[in-house]
């Protein structure tokens, strides 16, 4: 994929603002997306950049099934972030999520943008959007398909300034997923 420089302002502008939500609701309104198609199943899977948030869609038969968003947007209608396992159940199969925010020192956060801006760049299941301002101003979503479904990472970049103007270092949200399909579970469960 490609680390896409956006030209818009983002709309979700704190870690602590950030909420989720997993169900059939369709995503809202994506900057950018990608579609990783599963090479075991008839599933893909979208990832869309939101305003400096994302959501992850399971499409199976061309139909979007599952939606899980991260996002303020998410928060109104879903809870925050949770920092252990979260399990969500539905006829498409099992969503576990986890999240944590950690503040970094400017060094610490340079480093974590450069990493993530390299992944951006080169990762073939990365989708990557840098917002305008800060350099660390990144939303990431990385994404691989396995036997039982799917599993991705995200990152969410709040870059701070201090009163002089200078980078601060900032907040990283960190997100991890994993989604087992149904229709892998009822392969399994016949062989």
């Amino acid at each position: 994929m490609t680390l896409y420089r956006l030209d818009l302002e983002p709309d979700d502008v704190a870690a602590s603002s950030l909420g989720y939500r997993v169900d059939t609701e369709p995503a809202p309104q994506s900057l950018v997306t990608a579609l990783l198609e599963h090479p075991q199943h008839s599933a893909a899977l979208r990832l869309s950049i939101l305003g400096a948030s994302h959501a992850v869609t399971l499409v199976v038969d061309g139909r979007d099934t599952v939606t899980e968003e991260v996002s303020c947007r998410a928060s109104t209608s879903g809870e925050g972030l949770p920092s252990t396992s979260a399990l969500h159940l539905g006829p498409w199969g099992s969503h576990h999520l986890r999240g944590a925010v950690e503040t970094l020192p400017p060094e610490a956060f340079t480093m974590v943008v450069a990493r993530l801006t390299a992944l951006g760049d080169t990762g073939p299941e990365v989708l990557a959007g840098r917002f305008p301002g800060a350099e660390g101003a990144l939303t990431v979503v990385s994404a691989a398909a396995d036997p039982a479904g799917w599993q991705w990472c995200t990152w969410h970049l709040y870059p701070a300034i201090d009163a002089t103007g200078a980078a601060a270092g900032g907040e990283v949200v960190t997100t991890v997923s994993r989604l087992e399909l149904a229709l892998a579970r009822a392969l399994t469960e016949a062989s």
